[in-house]
């Protein structure tokens, strides 16, 4: 069923309805509420309220809004928060990520979309997505505590084309410095979600899942101070988004291009130390350090800071006899 701007529907799997406020492909409207909401809605979950057919007719019922003045945002995305799990290998960054609801049926249920932020720092985000026409327009906005990810939609497969293409605006908040926003575009072949073999594991979540780096902490600059004048006004950071592969384990603590740091306190290395000893944690620091170690050898990173923290000396002592096995190595 076709639908054009001012067309009064229904909800077919809730109750309610309203004004469709917007036409986004043959498969996505938005749905202007009574409530002053707009709401993406498939257009296989809706019926036209106009008493064209007989069917239509049973569901008749009349809901005054003006799509003049709809707020824009949907009340429930953004709440679902998830901590992304502190053994992921991937490079500290921002991800969306498409997640099937069931992971059972990869390519024939419904969607969960994510947004990842696996950083140090609280982001913003701005999701922009591209219409039939080639237009842009904002689908969702929110926050993001750093460590976590937020669901966003779900959708189900009807809705996959009008996320194929799309933008992602990212604002990092930090107390060390202020950074220039990131733009991430983000282009991705509709036949792929049809491919059980596209839904891989990722250190990130628990689950399967196709994921797409779209920028990283290496990638912001700084605002430039007021003695530092430029000539040519900055603009945002353009980067285009990745499809997230495994990563290498130094990856994780990656800060910078060639740069990690790797904190060895034992809180950071095992979530629960019930149970150990000190000489089994000390055992596990220095294991987990002589594998980011050599995982930053073979990847060419220059340098590596390694954490140990104050205690009574052990590890230091350790760490640094450690170190001289190893030739071309700079204490």
């Amino acid at each position: 069923m076709q639908f054009k701007v001012g067309d009064k529907v229904k909800f077919l799997n809730q109750t309610g309805g309203g004004v469709v406020s917007k036409v986004v492909s043959g498969s996505l409207v938005y749905v202007a509420t009574e409530d002053g909401f707009d709401i993406p809605t498939p257009t296989s979950d809706l019926i036209r309220m106009q008493a064209e057919t007989k069917a239509e007719k049973m569901f008749s019922e009349d809901y005054n809004v003006d799509i003049t003045e709809v707020r824009t945002g949907v009340p429930e995305h953004g709440t679902a928060k998830t901590r992304v799990k502190r053994s992921a290998e991937e490079a500290p960054g921002y991800f969306i990520a498409f997640v099937p609801h069931d992971q059972q049926w990869y390519i024939t249920g419904d969607i969960d979309i994510r947004i990842i932020n696996h950083s140090r720092n609280d982001i913003l985000y701005n999701l922009l997505l591209r219409d039939d026409e080639g237009q842009y327009f904002g689908f969702d906005y929110g926050s993001v505590e750093a460590g976590t990810s937020v669901e966003i939609d779900t959708i189900d497969r009807e809705g996959l084309p009008g996320w194929t293409d799309g933008k992602v605006q990212i604002m990092v908040h930090s107390e060390e410095a202020a950074y220039q926003p990131l733009h991430a575009s983000f282009h991705i072949k509709a036949n792929k979600f049809g491919s059980e073999g596209s839904y891989r594991d990722s250190g990130l979540i628990n689950e399967k899942a196709i994921i797409f780096r779209l920028a990283g902490p290496d990638m912001l600059r700084k605002v430039a101070a007021k003695h530092e004048a430029i000539k040519v006004e900055e603009e945002p950071v353009e980067t285009k988004a990745t499809e997230q592969k495994k990563e290498t384990l130094i990856g994780r603590y990656a800060v910078g291009p060639h740069a990690a740091v790797v904190d060895l306190h034992i809180g950071e290395i095992v979530d629960n130390i019930a149970g150990l000893s000190s000489h089994d944690m000390f055992q596990l620091q220095m294991k987990h350090f002589e594998k980011t170690l050599e995982s930053a050898m073979a990847n060419n990173f220059k340098k590596v800071t390694f954490i140990h923290g104050i205690g009574n000396g052990v590890l230091k002592n350790a760490i640094t006899q450690k170190l001289k096995e190893y030739e071309n190595l700079q204490d």
